[in-house]
């Protein structure tokens, strides 16, 4: 690796790469090397290695890639920034949608950028979110803004709908997103099936459905339940 200019403050804001790719991780390397004040110190092929050379470099920065194999990018920015709290995270992917965007933030990543990015799009995301900033072009933040209004918008819904479920009620719908029957549910809380119908009955009309997929597709899309692994 070549030798980093400082920046204006002194010393160089260390970074590490990850991505799975061998040849995109390299040229990141590169345009990071060939930024000023930037110093590559390390690199990574997965998340499960990106958690520990953060463990064992501590680096300012992480460039994340998303889609990777054994530990995908979200999942590592989470566990990162649970055990080292001062380390940023820019997320670096193909992926432009915002619900990507949006599941990155909620991780804990502190900026995006597509695999697209220039070099100097990547010295500034990294000198922003090294300083405790954040880093999103205009293009990306409208949408993860739209992301955020529609997750307030469905939270809200669920925790309306939450209240307005009997507790007997949730734990039948819950039984529904897991694709038991009504018999099943019956034999599971030692109740009569007649009972479990009447229950879902009442579902069906605080939740404006007419069927049991239909109730469980409601459900699961204002995250009431969440659905099945």
């Amino acid at each position: 690796m070549s030798e980093a200019n400082n920046d204006e403050n002194g010393a160089p804001t260390k970074v590490l790469v990850v991505d799975d790719h061998s040849v995109t991780r390299h040229g990141v390397v590169l345009l990071c090397e060939n930024a000023e004040g930037v110093e590559v110190i390390g690199q990574a092929s997965d998340g499960n290695e990106a958690i520990q050379q953060v463990a064992d470099l501590l680096p300012d920065v992480v460039l994340m890639d998303v889609d990777m194999p054994r530990r995908d990018g979200i999942s590592a920015t989470k566990q990162i920034r649970q055990d080292h709290p001062s380390v940023g995270v820019v997320v670096l992917t193909v992926h432009e949608d915002q619900e990507t965007i949006f599941e990155a933030i909620k991780a804990g990543a502190s900026g995006y950028l597509p695999k697209s990015a220039t070099l100097d799009d990547i010295r500034s995301a990294v000198k922003a979110v090294a300083a405790g900033g954040s880093f999103l072009d205009p293009v990306q933040a409208r949408k993860l803004l739209h992301q955020f209004n529609r997750y307030a918008d469905e939270t809200k819904a669920a925790a309306d709908i939450y209240y307005l479920l009997t507790g007997r009620e949730r734990e039948i719908l819950a039984l529904l997103a897991e694709g038991l029957t009504s018999r099943q549910i019956a034999s599971q809380l030692v109740i009569s099936e007649r009972t479990v119908n009447t229950h879902i009955g009442n579902i069906y009309r605080k939740l404006h459905v007419n069927n049991r997929v239909d109730a469980v597709r409601e459900a699961m899309r204002i995250r009431l339940v969440e659905p099945p692994r």
